[in-house]
């Protein structure tokens, strides 16, 4: 059936059913959720390097919680998946809630090491904004290459916030091959093996604040 109304979102002018409709939606956030997790991993991998603590740590949050949403929305329906960002009835921002209903459609035991880091990730929610630290205080640790153990917060004589890059990598690789993502499709976006980011990101560096080249 052809409808009066082509736009470019529907050049053809086809008049969809509710089903097919649904189903486009679905598919797209999935597509769209891989990609924001994995673009959020490597500017979170970017920001770990230049050492941009606590934000480091919220990036890396937004790219568990993109490929957790992502591994879900491959089996949820449209309107589960519109609930996703809300507090009741959906999850929000919380990795934890998230990481659970992961668990539970797995056919084999996740293991337990993740458990942990994705506790800790959620953590740093808690100082996402300055107030909170600034009133409070923390003790703030994130290693890049070496694993260290993950101390719970509120050990020790003030409130704690570790991570270490390592197994955060391990967790990525785990979402991404439960996500049902075609590496050739969604990886290459992430791999340049030339080079060329680094090369226009110094291009880039000669004019922060608007500053002249």
């Amino acid at each position: 059936m052809i409808d009066d109304a082509v736009t470019a979102r529907n050049p053809t002018g086809e008049k969809l059913t509710q089903e097919q409709m649904d189903k486009s939606f679905r598919e797209s956030y999935w597509a769209f959720a891989i990609r924001y997790g994995l673009q959020y991993y490597v500017v979170g991998r970017f920001a770990t390097a230049n050492r941009f603590t606590p934000v480091c740590a919220n990036l890396l949050h937004h790219a568990v919680e993109l490929l957790l949403k992502a591994c879900l929305s491959y089996t949820d329906s449209r309107g589960k998946i519109e609930k996703y960002g809300q507090r009741r009835g959906g999850y929000g921002h919380d990795i934890r809630s998230l990481w659970d209903e992961f668990k539970k459609r797995q056919t084999a035991p996740v293991p337990v090491e993740f458990d942990a880091i994705v506790a800790a990730l959620h953590d740093f929610e808690d100082i996402r904004y300055p107030e909170e630290l600034i009133l409070k205080g923390a003790a703030i640790m994130i290693n890049p290459f070496v694993e260290e153990p993950i101390r719970a917060n509120g050990q020790g004589p003030e409130r704690s916030y570790n991570l270490s890059l390592p197994p955060i990598d391990r967790l990525m690789g785990l979402l991404f091959d439960a996500s049902h993502g075609n590496p050739e499709v969604f990886l290459h976006e992430i791999t340049d093996e030339r080079g060329i980011g680094d090369m226009y990101y110094q291009k880039l560096k000669e004019t922060l604040f608007g500053r002249a080249p």
